[in-house]
């Protein structure tokens, strides 16, 4: 367990420690060259120390431990990430587990507003990488003296492994499936409509199968998108200019500005895997919306009445080519969605993806605990009443005035 520590805000009256302490703690890594000018370093970190002092992407802190300044602490955040600049603490500090506290402190700090936590180590580090790796950190790209690396909460870290770059190549169908015309049209047009001459935002954008024709028809689009795979999917047919997307979890990522329309499409709720993150989720979309606007949900009635006594799994397609299997668990309200794709020959490939169904009357409920309420309900996106035997529906809800 970590001692007693406290992290304040960096003043001017702080560059000597802040440029001491790091040369302190590289010295201690053994990472300090031998003929060091310790005065020209003094000089330069003096001068950089007090650049990022004025420096507002970022935020310069101290570390004390009983009173007394031990470590230097900067964090950069935006919308996207949260950026972990550097750490350093004084040799006889270290080992005490405050530097693991202070970054799983930010961990949790990601993990509630939906973004990654990024940071650099140096390959001449071996010591912070070992910590690093430890704590759930892994390789994303590299940099001129060493390694980029992201944490993700688990829950983004799940998604990130389903929705992989072999999942996101094979996403698009073009012309067939949900990206058929007799699909894609009616959804673009009803989204269209209650957009009006507003923003839209897209939770969980993917690669665009909506949005890009949406924003074709002169609705400005942004989205939200936890997979970085998707998202590389979605470059390929509009830039960020067209599009900006923030990469973070839905249920807990800003985006700047406010929007008409915010939607949730294809049953991509339930890729949230317990009722208090979809709650926060319809809570994250009432945070979006500009007075009178709208959520909308497009998602799949549960078909528990299927499922034969003694049977946990229902068949719900059955194509020479694809087999669609769904195993529930009634007790978590959890369904395991079972993909097996067949070739020209006898093997097949599996695609699993797990879920938490939600009943309409529920879905009702949270909308209501985030200050919505449920105006419209149809079985598809042309309108079909929705009845006891539909099997999906598009719910739109609406921002009250208490709420706005």
């Amino acid at each position: 367990m970590a001692e007693p520590y406290r992290i304040r805000p960096a003043t001017a009256a702080d560059i000597a420690f802040l440029t001491h302490v790091t040369l302190e703690a590289t010295r201690a890594q053994g990472r300090l060259a031998a003929d060091v000018d310790e005065a020209e370093w003094h000089a330069g970190f003096g001068a950089w120390h007090r650049e990022l002092l004025a420096d507002e992407s970022s935020t310069l802190s101290v570390i004390e431990l009983d009173g007394r300044p031990v470590g230097r602490l900067r964090v950069s955040r935006t919308m996207e990430s949260i950026q972990l600049n550097g750490i350093q603490l004084l040799p006889e500090v270290q080992n005490r587990g405050i530097g693991t506290a202070i970054i799983t402190g930010l961990q949790s700090e990601a993990a509630s507003t939906g973004v990654p936590l990024d940071l650099g180590v140096e390959w001449d580090n071996p010591d912070a990488r070992r910590l690093y790796d430890r704590l759930g950190f892994r390789k994303i790209g590299e940099e001129a003296d060493g390694d980029k690396l992201r944490w993700l909460s688990p829950a983004a870290a799940r998604q990130n492994e389903i929705w992989n770059a072999d999942t996101a190549r094979r996403y698009d169908t073009p012309g067939s499936g949900m990206f058929a015309a007799d699909v894609l049209g009616p959804t673009v047009d009803r989204l269209a409509e209650l957009a009006g001459d507003g923003r839209a935002l897209e939770f969980a954008i993917g690669t665009g199968r909506v949005a890009v024709p949406l924003a074709e028809r002169g609705v400005p689009v942004s989205g939200i998108e936890l997979s970085t795979a998707m998202l590389e999917q979605l470059r390929t047919k509009a830039d960020e200019a067209a599009i900006p997307v923030t990469v973070g979890d839905m249920s807990a990522v800003r985006v700047p500005g406010e929007f008409t329309l915010v939607y949730l499409v294809f049953n991509t709720i339930s890729n949230l895997l317990t009722q208090e993150e979809q709650v926060a989720c319809f809570r994250n979309a009432a945070r979006h919306l500009s007075p009178g606007g709208r959520f909308v949900i497009e998602l799949w009635v549960p078909e528990l009445r299927r499922l034969p006594p003694g049977i946990p799994a229902t068949v719900g397609v059955a194509d020479s080519g694809y087999i669609l299997l769904d195993t529930y668990d009634v007790l978590q309200q959890h369904v395991v969605s079972h993909h097996f794709h067949f070739g020209e020959g006898t093997q097949a490939e599996l695609f699993r993806s797990p879920h938490r169904y939600i009943w309409p009357a529920e879905l009702d409920l949270m909308a209501q605990l985030a200050g919505l309420t449920l105006e419209s309900r149809q079985s598809d996106w042309t309108g079909t009443e929705f009845t006891a035997d539909s099997p999906s529906h598009i719910s739109v809800y609406r921002l009250t005035p208490e709420a706005e």
